[in-house]
């Protein structure tokens, strides 16, 4: 019985660590999709260039979800006797999904910086990787939230 409230604790971090990036990258998606919607309505040849802005939000999902597999993976490790985990661990992991998840909101602020570069490129291409610059930026905090939970992953 011990050893299960580690796993709870540490299954509702590898849940967050997905599923708010997931949500923030949903959001944040479908701002820059409803954009380049817009812009491709006017502009076909700029699909694309709508495409790259409407992915890149998707960063924070795809980091989180590598997160949420090695937690899971440690509440499984065959070495430790299978499922279980202490709740010293568990708080770990938790903290970890607690991390990376808050930390994957991020694209929720970057869908309207996508949006906005979908439309300024559309009015002057020369802008396209300005524009790409000024919506990858905020992945910085994405990835500093990656690298704490691999960091509380792997102590």
């Amino acid at each position: 019985i011990k050893k299960m409230e580690g796993v709870i604790l540490a299954a509702i971090g590898a849940g967050l660590a997905v599923g708010l990036p997931g949500l923030g990258s949903a959001i944040g998606s479908g701002l820059a999709g409803a954009s380049a919607s817009g812009v491709i309505a006017e502009k076909k040849q700029e699909f694309v260039t709508g495409l790259i802005f409407e992915a890149l939000p998707q960063t924070a999902v795809i980091f989180g979800f590598v997160i949420a597999i090695m937690i899971v993976g440690l509440i499984n490790d065959p070495v430790k006797g299978g499922l279980g985990m202490s709740v010293l661990d568990g708080a770990k992991m938790l903290g970890a999904g607690l991390a990376m998840g808050i930390a994957g909101l991020t694209p929720i602020g970057q869908g309207p910086a996508a949006a906005a570069g979908i439309g300024s490129t559309a009015r002057s291409p020369a802008t396209k990787v300005n524009n790409i610059v000024y919506t990858a930026i905020p992945d910085l905090s994405v990835i500093m939230g990656f690298v704490i939970a691999f960091m509380l992953i792997s102590a």
